[in-house]
């Protein structure tokens, strides 16, 4: 488990649950406080800590404990301490002592007699706008901000607003011999003057993502140039062929999709206006494709990129790790292999997810090069719960209000 996320004994029990325990609080009214207040509830202990309070009611569960975007696997890791029953109530509790700029997805995993776990958002902290996606490991998270969390202001604001109108419609691709849908939103007053949109192609896209309602708040703002959103569905389990350094999809983006969009909406041909965008491996496909087809796409935006990608990469037990050997990632031997690209690159990732270190080392790689490009890192972890709202700092940057 990440030093993020100590456990320290000595954290003392949250007043209220003392309170409760006792009996000088009725359950219904702590109850009630949760809802009012919101979870989990924060308590700083020191100028860089808090100690943070989730609270379950699980019913016939046996177990519960806290399942979170941060630490070695990619989605939930679940944390090896129970809660504890709360003496005379139904309630369940965990304290943790944490950083107190922390931000990330959190479920409940249920266990029941039978043996079987069941992943639940907190029922105090239901997920926030923009939360369901098609990998049940990231889907119907709640969200913890702790205190001294960078702020994401664009985010808050897209979550306030009635949802943009998304079109749909079905891609058929003869270079890969399979079909998609493709989700389209025009900015607010769609085109002005009936210009050519810029326009941002978001891949592991769905009818519900985020980027339209973002959009939209920079646009109302004045912050970004209007812009067109494109998403792109990628399939259940083909996303991972798909996503990976695949030469074929790369084509289909660049040789059907991007066609098929112009025939049917205002959008520009200038490469400098077209950004190709994606979060983990959409992230390292965003790149790969983008330094590879720089007359399509003349920006990318990698957030959380898996960077690490080589597929000759194997693992061994014992033994077996012997006779290892680990290549230079695919990305970055592409980008120290060619001539730098005319491409601007976005780039975000969480100090706390395992990928870091080649995100960094990505990163130096591009600006030992020459490219454009900027590097965010944010307190979190593979975490939808940032990507959402940094994707805000990305259309800044591809799109703003004067052309770069």
């Amino acid at each position: 488990m990440s030093t993020a996320m100590a456990r320290d004994p000595a954290v003392p029990v949250h007043p209220l649950l003392e309170e409760v325990a006792a009996g000088r609080r009725g359950h219904e009214e702590f109850r009630q406080h949760l809802r009012d207040t919101g979870a989990p509830m924060v308590e700083r202990t020191t100028a860089g800590e808090v100690a943070v309070t989730f609270v379950d009611e699980p019913g016939s569960a046996a177990v519960s404990r806290l399942s979170v975007a941060i630490g070695p696997v990619v989605g939930r890791n679940t944390v090896d301490v129970p809660f504890t029953p709360v003496a005379g109530t139904p309630f369940r509790a965990l304290t943790l002592r944490m950083r107190s700029d922390l931000r990330f997805s959190y479920v409940f995993t249920r266990s029941g007699p039978d043996g079987t776990d069941t992943h639940v958002p907190d029922p105090f902290n239901p997920p926030p706008p923009f939360s369901d996606y098609p990998e049940a490991r990231f889907s119907g998270s709640s969200v913890a901000t702790l205190p001294d969390a960078a702020a994401l202001p664009w985010l808050a604001e897209a979550e306030t607003l009635t949802a943009p109108t998304v079109a749909s419609a079905v891609l058929r691709s003869a270079i890969l011999g399979n079909e998609r849908r493709i989700w389209v939103s025009m900015p607010p007053g769609g085109s002005p003057e009936g210009t050519p949109l810029p326009f941002v192609v978001q891949l592991d896209g769905t009818p519900d993502h985020s980027a339209p309602a973002v959009r939209d708040a920079l646009v109302r703002a004045g912050r970004i140039r209007p812009c067109a959103v494109v998403l792109v569905d990628q399939l259940g389990p083909l996303r991972y062929q798909e996503l990976r350094c695949d030469p074929q999809f790369s084509r289909m983006l660049v040789e059907e999709l991007l066609p098929w969009l112009r025939d049917r909406h205002p959008l520009s041909h200038d490469p400098a206006d077209v950004a190709l965008a994606g979060e983990s491996f959409g992230g390292l496909c965003a790149a790969w494709t983008a330094l590879h087809h720089p007359a399509a796409f003349g920006n990318a935006v990698l957030q959380s990129p898996s960077c690490a990608y080589h597929p000759d990469t194997v693992y061994g037990t014992g033994a077996g790790d012997l006779l290892r050997r680990n290549p230079v990632p695919t990305l970055i031997a592409d980008v120290l292999a060619a001539a730098p690209a005319p491409v601007r690159i976005f780039h975000d990732a969480g100090e706390l997810e395992g990928s870091v270190t080649h995100s960094r080392w990505l990163h130096q790689v591009l600006t030992d090069r020459g490219y454009d490009t900027v590097h965010r890192e944010f307190a979190g972890g593979h975490d939808y719960a940032w990507w959402r709202g940094l994707f805000a700092d990305a259309l800044q940057w591809c799109f703003p209000p004067e052309r770069p």
